[in-house]
């Protein structure tokens, strides 16, 4: 059942549509605050390091190979330090929001 609410001035601050919109617009700039704020390299050097350990258990148990476990799992520390030793430190870059 819809509640119909007199579109006088001293009800315009809770008139549905002056709500919704107010409401619509702190959403918008929560999701681009939690979108900025998200750590995407770290989060990639996590999914990296972990598919990293699931391969070396199947080489090490599976195939019974210890030099090839250790091997994918000492190539993938390489490959994040390198990727984390060549990008710019989040101070570093530009904010073009301000």
């Amino acid at each position: 059942m819809p509640i119909h609410l007199p579109k006088k001035p001293r009800a315009k601050a809770i008139h549905p549509t002056n709500v919704e919109r107010q409401v619509t617009h702190n959403v918008a700039r929560r999701r681009a605050d939690t979108f900025e704020s998200i750590d995407w390299l770290a989060l990639w050097a996590l999914s990296l390091g972990l598919s990293a350990v699931v391969l070396a258990a199947l080489a090490f148990y599976g195939a019974g190979d210890p030099t090839g476990a250790s091997m994918i799992l000492f190539g993938t520390a390489i490959i994040i330090a390198m990727v984390l030793g060549f990008s710019t430190a989040p101070d570093d870059i530009p904010n073009d929001t301000e």
